[in-house]
């Protein structure tokens, strides 16, 4: 079970969520997190810096961690769908651009995920001399390249499944291959 700090976190998250559907980011204030969420402004600065800090915590949240038992294929398929679910949400925060953007927040919680996953599970003998830092910034790039797709244009990525089939089929297939 959640403790009291964990729900609150994510009280204010869904707050955060609800209003960037119907509101553009720059227009939302701290007040009207908390006015959502049931809470005074104190409240929001116990867990937040800022409402950037709080989008952070919903992309990581939304993102997750490394389940011992999930294999990339499934994490894949986990983001998709939550971005499915999510997916008005998702088209209002790739509007947060400029210093703090939310596609940078993609790529960071994404790289910090992957990082784990190959400190866990990399096969030493695969590419030495590549850093897990190096190979999670460089998967991170791709695979919030796919999910920016997958927001924009689900349709032509036909669903959860197409695009987990796509994803997973490009990082098996290098450009080299393409061009044999």
């Amino acid at each position: 079970m959640e403790s009291h700090k964990e729900l609150m976190r994510s009280y204010l998250c869904e707050s955060l969520r609800e209003l960037m559907v119907r509101s553009l980011f720059e227009k939302i204030t701290i007040k009207q997190i908390c006015d959502r969420a049931g809470v005074i402004r104190a409240t929001f600065y116990n867990y937040f810096d800022d409402k950037y800090d709080c989008l952070g915590s919903i992309v990581r949240q939304d993102i997750g961690t490394l389940p011992e038992d999930e294999d990339i294929e499934s994490f894949i398929r986990r983001v998709l769908e939550t971005i499915e679910e999510n997916r008005d949400f998702y088209k209002a925060a790739y509007q947060v651009t400029g210093q703090n953007s939310f596609e940078e927040m993609v790529r960071s919680s994404l790289a910090e995920f992957l990082k784990a996953y190959l400190d866990k599970r990399r096969k030493d003998s695969l590419l030495p001399r590549y850093s897990n830092d190096l190979l999670s910034r460089y998967y991170s790039e791709c695979i919030a390249f796919d999910i920016r797709e997958f927001v924009f244009h689900e349709e032509q990525m036909q669903g959860v499944e197409g695009m987990t089939r796509m994803v997973i089929d490009l990082m098996h297939t290098s450009l080299v291959d393409l061009l044999r």
